[in-house]
């Protein structure tokens, strides 16, 4: 059985009635009211924001009909969709009936929806009859695209901008559908709902219909496993890692991606989320404004990729391992040279720490190694990433210990989880035929202690992301 979708069943019927838009709606009921009615208006703007629902209302009203009325009289309110009627003959069929008098209402309208896709002939076709048209007629023309239409057709209409509706407008439409509906909901959901809507109000209620149907109740949880979302934990462990040129930002990655989230969807968030920062920058980040500007212009390369790569998460991945390279900090302009005495003086280097050196002789030598080695690679099979983290650990057995050094405070949590930690202790004791205890041990790094961090970083994505080195 059929049923009306929600943002059909909810559409505006009245000038008045249209929320976020009111810098317009304001002008066009005035308009109409002191009887002063442009021949043309165009109404641009991004999809779902009203142009087309305002438009029919706008038909309606110029000719003092009630909204709700769908009688035969509308033959005089004629929508035109240019996608598929964008050619010369269709214009010209147009122009030829616009001169016959409306049938029953005083004016014929005539909605010309996606105009940006008519040709260039049907545009000159157009200009003609914008020109000087009959007095009955009035032409409204939709588009998402104003760029594409030619200046001479823009320059005869009264242009009207649709803005993309704010996440407050779109929750508030959203509760009062979800009151008359009684929609089960929190405001955390909604939430949700409008930020994935990107600004489109039609969007919006069509999430809310396509989750209302599951009978449960909508919250974050809930719009974020059914549309392949993440977490903003997630998100933030994901960049946090990032900014450390941690490896474990891929394996995070690799995580999020498994547990069924989309690429172009996680893409979208991580910008959003970024944008927010950048605007309003806030004390509870470790995100710095250059690195958020770097992550956004890898995010934005990133989305643009999607639709030329055959492998629909490689974009992403490309850009968040970009991000755990640290950036080269920019060259200065070369200056004329005149040494000065701090150029003169000799640079005095401070000697580094040495790294936790293994000091006790493993049980067993080389077989000892060997069976660490075969422990591992079944680490590897139950559990890549975990792998990964091991790995550039040097995961080493001393003293029925299997010590790994981490060099950032994340791995070590992540190591040492329960579920992980067991599996370890597990794996490692039936490999090494002995009781093995983890031991995990925290670096610390000096600012002048050389680190190989891009063969890191190309060793441990290889681990993740099960790559090789191809020579040529």
């Amino acid at each position: 059985m059929s049923r009306l979708a929600l943002y059909r069943k909810y559409r505006s019927t009245d000038l008045n009635d249209v929320v976020g838009q009111e810098h317009i709606t304001k002008t066009l009921a005035q308009s109409i009211k002191c009887e002063q009615i442009s021949h043309a208006y165009l109404f641009t703007g991004p999809r779902g924001v009203g142009k087309t629902s305002v438009a029919r209302i706008l038909a309606k009203q110029v000719n003092a009909l009630k909204v709700e009325d769908d009688s035969a009289a509308y033959m005089d309110i004629i929508e035109i969709d240019a996608a598929s009627n964008r050619g010369i003959d269709e214009i010209r069929s147009l122009r030829e009936k616009i001169n016959s008098a409306p049938s029953q209402l005083e004016k014929k309208v005539y909605i010309i929806d996606e105009a940006h896709m008519l040709t260039k002939e049907a545009f000159n076709a157009l200009l003609k009859t914008l020109e000087e048209p009959p007095a009955h007629v009035i032409f409204i023309l939709a588009t998402t695209e104003s760029h594409k239409l030619p200046e001479t057709i823009i320059s005869r209409t009264q242009r009207y901008d649709f803005r993309p509706f704010s996440e407050k407008v779109i929750v508030e439409r959203l509760k009062y559908i979800a009151d008359k509906e009684k929609i089960d909901c929190t405001e955390d959901g909604l939430m949700a709902i409008a930020e994935l809507s990107a600004g489109g109000m039609r969007d919006a209620i069509s999430l809310l219909d396509q989750l209302s149907v599951l009978h449960e109740k909508i919250d974050t949880r809930l719009v974020q496993s059914r549309m392949g979302l993440s977490s903003t934990k997630q998100i933030k462990v994901l960049l946090e890692a990032s900014t450390q040129h941690d490896v474990a930002a891929l394996a995070e990655l690799e995580n999020l991606l498994a547990s069924g989230v989309e690429p172009t969807a996680l893409c979208a968030q991580l910008q959003r989320y970024l944008r927010t920062i950048l605007l309003s920058p806030s004390e509870n980040t470790q995100l710095d404004i250059p690195f958020v500007i770097r992550a956004l212009e890898y995010l934005q390369v990133a989305q643009a990729g999607f639709k030329l790569s055959s492998h629909r998460s490689l974009p992403l991945e490309l850009a968040i391992a970009k991000l755990c390279i640290k950036a080269e900090p920019q060259s200065k302009p070369s200056e004329p040279t005149k040494k000065t005495e701090e150029s003169i003086t000799p640079e005095v280097k401070v000697q580094a720490k040495p790294a936790v050196k293994n000091t006790t002789i493993p049980p067993s030598g080389v077989d000892m190694t060997s069976r660490c080695a075969k422990g591992l690679s079944i680490i590897k099979e139950n559990n890549n990433s975990l792998y990964a983290l091991l790995r550039s650990g040097n995961a080493t057995i001393i003293d029925n210990k299997l010590v790994v050094q981490c060099r950032f405070n994340f791995h070590k949590e992540r190591i040492e989880e329960i579920r992980n930690l067991e599996m370890i202790e597990k794996i490692m004791t039936k490999a090494c035929g002995t009781d093995i205890v983890l031991k995990c041990v925290l670096q610390n790094h000096s600012a002048e202690e050389p680190v190989k961090e891009d063969e890191e970083l190309v060793s441990s994505a290889m681990a993740i992301l099960g790559g090789e080195i191809v020579d040529g």
